[in-house]
């Protein structure tokens, strides 16, 4: 079978690493092997996250393009500044409104980042899954 010949969406499960609180992480997930268009990205933190006003993080996907410079933002980062998280519930991330922040070429490189403002917040190993359908 020839990846042209993959039909659907695809999808891709990543392990993210814990994160102590104001220690930033940008985890390289996968270098695609063909262009994809993606239709959806989820974070399942292993662990409740109780959400500070004033000591956060923020969960970002990126595409890195293939000289790792790239600053696209497939889905909308996943903020602790206000709202909680279950331990193993997935959260669906809302995907980028702009349709070409969705396309990805082959040979760029997915990433999901973990961010700090204030003293931030210790965020759980967790999984980001990410579906791709292929484009011709």
């Amino acid at each position: 079978m020839q990846y042209r010949e993959l039909s659907g969406d695809l999808a891709f499960t990543f392990e993210i690493p814990p994160t102590a609180a104001g220690t930033a992480l940008e985890q390289p997930c996968l270098i695609l092997p063909w262009a994809a268009q993606i239709t959806s990205v989820r974070w399942v933190p292993g662990a409740a996250v109780t959400a500070n006003g004033a000591n956060y993080a923020t969960l970002a996907f990126r595409n890195r393009l293939q000289n790792g410079a790239g600053t696209v933002q497939p889905a909308t980062a996943r903020s602790y500044a206000a709202t909680n998280s279950v331990a193993n519930v997935p959260e669906t991330m809302a995907l980028s409104g702009t349709a070409a922040d969705l396309q990805a070429a082959a040979g760029d490189v997915l990433t999901a980042t973990i961010a700090h403002t204030g003293t931030g917040l210790a965020i759980p190993a967790g999984l980001l899954q990410v579906a791709l359908r292929i484009r011709g």
